[in-house]
């Protein structure tokens, strides 16, 4: 029978995590009480957040819900390479795990060995941690949405200047007719 602090430790799990699917996880034993404090001002200026679990609740909260994936997938793991062991911290937020594994790059660029990865999940993706430092070097939703309106923008403005190109050949045929003509006609 499971004790009343773990029980309400998972329910809280299942509200705030419940609905996630963009996750990295990382190990933090690397960090001190000073680095932690950076770390976390850091995550809040970017707008992430970080959850520290105890991974046999995190798992109990978290099998039915978004992270499914990723618990599953665990499971089958041997333990030594299961995600979800050890000191285990949930990063999430922004727009997504693309967000996250640039955050985390760029942390782990200007103070090595603070924190390791572990892996993720994107979606119903699950990501080992190759695929989270490949993720990041993807564009961002902000980059994407950027572009795409860039996109939606070039096809009016490409069509426009074909008109405009278009009148253009024409006015220029009208004027060489006109200096043609003009040329032709004897002088009085």
């Amino acid at each position: 029978m499971p004790n009343a602090l773990n029980v309400m430790l998972k329910s809280q799990l299942d509200r705030k995590l419940g609905p996630i699917d963009n996750v990295v996880v990382i190990d933090y034993q690397g960090l001190n009480s000073e680095k932690m404090a950076l770390f976390r001002a850091e995550l809040r200026k970017a707008k992430l957040q970080m959850e520290v679990v105890k991974n046999s609740i995190a798992v109990h909260a978290l099998k039915e819900r978004g992270l499914k994936p990723l618990i599953e997938h665990d499971a089958k793991l041997p333990k030594k390479q299961r995600v979800l062991k050890g000191a285990s911290g949930l990063i999430f937020g922004g727009d997504g795990t693309v967000d996250v594994a640039k955050f985390t790059q760029k942390w782990l660029a200007e103070h090595k060995n603070t924190i390791k990865l572990k892996g993720g999940q994107m979606g119903k993706d699950v990501l080992d941690v190759a695929q989270v430092e490949a993720s990041a070097s993807l564009p961002g939703r902000r980059e994407l949405l950027s572009t795409l309106a860039g996109d939606f923008l070039a096809v009016p403005q490409k069509l426009a200047a074909a008109f405009q190109a278009g009148y253009a050949q024409v006015a220029y045929a009208f004027n060489a007719l006109a200096e043609k003509l003009e040329k032709a006609q004897p002088k009085a």
